[in-house]
């Protein structure tokens, strides 16, 4: 009786990103060729040509997949938490570090080499402008709201204020080196993070009653 060959699991372009996420994140943009894709993928290299024009294509759809599945579980969070939004940052905030943590040996590894496709790191059109706006979106709208509600006083000049609440976090998380802590650990890390991004870290005494 003939043997069946194991079926392969069908290799379309969504596949192929996967794949090519797998490698980047490993390895790094620069030691990854569209060959070694192609022979993953177990497909010629025509094949990746016909869904992406050249590697830097690959890379960049690739990031912004990567980036929105990230920004979906920033979102769930959000509406799963209570209305205030304190609570709704602190939610995001902790799915956000244990994103980070997670994957914290290629996220620098990605972003110096989207900040190395990039000529002009700032513009709209670079890949690091896109991928960083895509992750502070989620937050920015948060706060912005929070600004419109007079819980916020509103910033001197246009700015993400999202960017700066992910700048005392990522300072926080490096502290914890190589440690993987537990949920309820980040948890107090974003509560904390929340409440010195809105109260400052003056600590308040209890006012005396009259």
């Amino acid at each position: 009786m003939e043997k069946k060959s194991p079926s392969r699991q069908p290799v379309g372009k969504e596949r192929i990103l996967q794949i090519a996420e797998r490698l980047f994140l490993a390895r790094g943009y620069r030691a990854v060729s569209i060959r070694d894709i192609a022979q993953a993928c177990q497909v010629t290299n025509a094949a990746l040509y016909y869904y992406f024009p050249s590697k830097e294509a690959l890379f960049r759809e690739m990031l912004l997949a990567h980036v929105a599945r990230l920004t979906q579980a920033l979102e769930k969070a959000q509406q799963a938490a209570a209305s205030n939004p304190r609570a709704q940052l602190t939610a995001m905030l902790t799915v956000y570090a244990r994103w980070a943590l997670e994957h914290r040996a290629s996220f620098f590894a990605v972003r110096r080499d989207a900040l190395a496709l990039s000529t002009e790191p700032t513009h709209p059109d670079s890949p690091f402008r896109k991928v960083a706006s895509q992750v502070l979106h989620p937050f920015d709208q948060v706060l912005q709201q929070a600004i419109g509600d007079g819980l916020l006083p509103a910033p001197p000049y246009a700015t993400s204020l999202g960017s700066m609440l992910l700048g005392m976090l990522h300072g926080l998380l490096f502290g914890l080196g190589k440690a993987e802590p537990p949920d309820e650990m980040l948890e107090e890390i974003a509560r904390w993070t929340v409440r010195v991004f809105w109260q400052g870290l003056e600590a308040r005494r209890p006012e005396a009653t009259p």
